[in-house]
């Protein structure tokens, strides 16, 4: 099981036994961030090649796990919203995420086969053999190295480059709050993740199309600052 957990980032052991690691020092290390050209280059040969090629797209447009991404099933999705299933001994996940139109729209062109519920799907389930498709998609596209799991690293560093906070990346990402604050805070944040998840899209897509992006500054918490009429006695 730990063997398992080491190479899960979505699986949390039943046991653990004293002095076994959790998760490999070479996964510790990782700190792989594709860069523009690489965005770019990546998700020309995507655009070609459904539907690993979906798959990478909404992995980078939402910020997911692999597996929840590969695992998404048409029945997660209502209207514009994806509610996240949280599976057995799973660490947590982002809960309820409302999709950019972006994201939207690679969903709707995966063709839909009788009595599968999989959006990327296979034969019988969900799409299998990733592993050997990537490597003909890496081939296309010039880029190596990279896993899809770079992809939610990178994510989040855009994010970040799109003045989304720290506090609203981090629920995206479905990270656990640590402290007083994730005892006690209950709140779903669904419109902070939303407006997060559109302002990944819009950078997403300025650097796929090479302009810039128009992003809108986030209001920040506090309080408001009186106007003159209000100030004046």
């Amino acid at each position: 099981m730990n063997w398992h957990a080491a190479r899960r980032d979505d699986y949390n052991p039943p046991v653990v036994r004293r002095g076994m690691r959790r998760q490999s020092p070479h996964a510790q290390r990782r700190a792989r961030v594709l860069s523009d050209d690489e965005i770019r280059a990546i998700w020309k040969v995507a655009d070609a090649a459904p539907p690993l090629g979906g798959i990478v797209q909404l992995c980078l447009l939402t910020a997911q796990r692999r597996s929840k991404v590969i695992n998404l099933r048409r029945s997660e999705i209502a209207g514009d919203t994806w509610t996240l299933p949280l599976e057995a001994r799973e660490k947590g996940n982002a809960g309820i995420l409302v999709l950019p139109p972006m994201a939207l729209a690679i969903i709707e062109r995966q063709p839909v086969f009788a009595g599968n519920d999989f959006v990327f799907a296979g034969r019988d389930g969900p799409l299998i053999g990733v592993g050997k498709i990537k490597a003909r998609l890496d081939q296309a596209a010039g880029v190596t190295g990279w896993t899809l799991h770079d992809l939610r690293r990178t994510a989040r560093s855009l994010m970040s480059r799109a003045g989304v906070s720290s506090e609203h990346a981090e629920r995206v990402m479905g990270h656990a709050i640590e402290g007083v604050e994730g005892t006690y805070d209950r709140h779903s944040y669904e419109s902070e993740k939303a407006d997060a998840l559109k302002r990944l899209a819009t950078l997403i897509e300025a650097i796929v199309h090479q302009r810039s992006a128009d992003l809108v500054p986030m209001q920040r918490k506090g309080k408001r600052r009186k106007t003159d009429s209000a100030a004046s006695p």
